[in-house]
């Protein structure tokens, strides 16, 4: 069911920007210091979204990893004292009475 919802979202995703370059398919001329470029603006556009996406999973990187490697860690903790609980489980407790 989530496969088919991922897959609808895709393609609302992909009409609402097919529509929007058929909207905006003017050339935007973009004068650089060393010369200029003419794209249609939705070009532009989807550039500019492609970067902000770019920058927003650079900037996230460094938090995953640390979280990965952090909840390694915590797994091994985990196993270690899964280990050491099972070993005391096995020893016979004595009464001193």
């Amino acid at each position: 069911m989530s496969r088919i919802l991922k897959l609808g979202f895709v393609l609302l995703v992909m009409v609402a920007g097919l529509a929007f370059h058929l909207r905006n398919d003017h050339p935007v001329m973009l004068d650089f210091y060393l010369g200029s470029i003419s794209l249609p603006f939705s070009m532009y556009v989807i550039g500019a979204v492609c970067i902000g996406a770019l920058l927003g999973i650079i900037s996230v990187l460094p938090r995953l990893f640390r979280l990965k490697r952090e909840n390694a860690s915590l797994q091994r903790h985990i196993k270690i004292n899964e280990t050491e609980l099972n070993n005391l489980r096995v020893i016979p407790v004595r009464d001193n009475h």
